[in-house]
């Protein structure tokens, strides 16, 4: 058997850069024996059978990192669940087999524990690695610069390729997709690489295609996206923070605006799974940095709220909104109407947490400067009557909700047509009205009229589909109609367990 280690230069005959050679050449004539060839270049597997070596499970994991650090392995691993740290670590490390050998060598080396290389590996990633020990390294170097031969081998086929690895570091490291990438589009500072790179999906995957084949990045073909290992991941903010050709700042803020205006609509009818699919990477993008100069800015930390409240995360729904707030209160002014639309969401939200109080003077400003600015029959105004009606119901005020909810329902039939989901909306809310009034016929006739024009605009598997369904159930119980209201619960309960999972509190 003849072993060629670490071939991170190959290229087909003259068909490559100047320092990179044809592994072929090499290979002697006989006909008997085997060549093993060990390399991260996917090209590599046009010569043979290719086995990808995966990464360790977490179990195997903790135990080479224990083994590597001296500590005792069994003792350890039983003890693993009440220690978080060493979880975290083996997370972070996400079972590459030389980043847990490099950790375990410098705890064992340095006295350092794990709880204590956790906090540096968070805190001092690259001078942590440059500390390692070269025994444990690649030829070549430490990791870092094996990397760096990579990353320089790209920047030599697809410099655009190179930059766009570094943008994708400032998401979540789990779960990339072309169209969450191309939503950064909305930002006033778009660098012409990156208009480039998203031109089209077929640019992206060319550009993807190069990274996959350095494996800097991975194919993920369930999800029809792509992966970065967090270790790489921590190498690419490294790496950016010390490349010229980039401005980290811009990438992390281009990835906030990127998730931010990647937030469907209430109203879409898929909207529920995109939604969870964008929450790690709200969850990562909140926490990065941006300028007061780009007014896309705000306009996603909008889109994070509307995320965090449709999901029910309403803390973090809050602390989206007032970024937001005060982000266009100082580039636009109060009485814009980006700026009235946080002021309404934020009425929203408080409602909803019963702060009656706080909602409707949110509600009750929203509507003094929608109508001052827009006129009392557009869109933006009647958005915030209606919700004003939610409020007056939720406070005992039926003359009050009525007024608002008929308001409401007359200028929206106008504006948008009977059958607009924002119509619908206010006429499932004169359902429930009428419900809690005991006017069972008028709210019969409300959620049949809701619940025909929803499964036609929405589906009916659409959420809120569902919860006219459900208040069909309630109405049915209470006129005693027990099989009709069993009828209607089932079906609203199977509709939620689909789409919002078993345990949601709708469900």
């Amino acid at each position: 058997m003849i072993i060629f280690d670490n071939i991170d230069k190959y290229s087909a005959v003259n068909s490559g850069p100047d320092d990179t050679y044809d592994i072929k050449e090499f290979f002697p004539a006989a006909d008997h024996g085997s060549i093993l060839v060990t390399s991260r270049l996917q090209k590599l597997t046009e010569l043979g059978k290719s086995f990808p070596v995966t990464k360790l499970d977490t179990d195997d994991a903790i135990k080479l990192l224990l083994q590597s650090s001296h500590l005792s392995p069994d003792t350890t691993i039983r003890g693993s669940v009440s220690n978080p740290d060493i979880l975290a670590l083996a997370s972070r490390l996400d079972g590459l087999p030389l980043a847990i050998i490099i950790a375990g060598a410098f705890m064992r080396e340095t006295g350092t524990s794990i709880t204590e290389y956790l906090q540096f590996y968070q805190e001092s990633w690259s001078e942590l690695q440059m500390q390692s020990n070269p025994e444990r390294q690649y030829e070549q170097g430490n990791m870092l610069q094996t990397w760096m031969i990579s990353y320089r081998e790209v920047q030599k086929r697809d410099p655009h390729a190179a930059k766009l690895l570094l943008l994708l570091a400032h998401f979540d490291y789990r779960d990339i997709w072309y169209e969450l990438i191309k939503s950064s589009h909305h930002s006033s500072n778009v660098p012409v690489w990156l208009e480039k790179t998203t031109s089209s999906g077929l640019v992206f995957k060319i550009g993807v295609r190069t990274l996959i084949g350095f494996s800097l990045l991975e194919l993920k073909e369930q999800e029809r996206g792509y992966a970065m290992h967090p270790v790489v991941q921590d190498w690419c903010i490294h790496l950016a923070s010390r490349d010229e050709t980039v401005v980290p700042t811009q990438l992390s803020e281009l990835a906030l605006i990127s998730v931010g205006y990647a937030v469907p609509s209430k109203n879409d009818r898929n909207y529920w799974g995109l939604q969870q699919r964008l929450i790690p990477h709200a969850n990562y993008v909140r926490h990065g940095g941006w300028t007061d100069t780009n007014i896309a800015v705000w306009g996603a930390f909008q889109g994070l709220g509307n995320l965090y409240y449709n999901q029910g995360m309403m803390k973090e729904a809050e602390e989206m909104y007032q970024r937001a707030l005060a982000g266009y209160e100082s580039a636009l002014g109060p009485d814009h109407t980006s700026t009235l639309g946080i002021v309404h969401n934020l009425g929203t939200l408080y409602s909803d947490q019963g702060k009656i109080k706080e909602a409707e003077e949110m509600y009750q400003q929203a509507l003094a400067r929608y109508e001052s600015a827009l006129g009392p029959d557009y869109i933006s105004t009647l958005g915030t009557v209606n919700n004003l009606g939610t409020l007056y119901s939720d406070q005992g005020k039926p003359k009050e909700a009525e007024e608002m909810y008929q308001r409401a329902l007359a200028g929206r039939e106008s504006a948008l047509g009977p059958d607009h989901t924002s119509t619908l909306d206010t006429v499932n809310n004169l359902g429930n009205l009428y419900y809690k009034q005991g006017k069972l016929k008028e709210a019969e006739e409300m959620y049949q009229r809701a619940l025909a024009g929803r499964e036609s605009a929405l589906g009916p598997d659409h959420t809120s589909t569902l919860d006219t369904v459900n208040n069909l159930g309630n109405l049915y119980y209470k006129q005693g109609k027990l099989k009709e209201a069993e009828e209607m619960y089932q079906r609203a309960l199977a509709g939620c367990e689909k789409a919002l999972g078993p345990d949601h509190a709708r469900t």
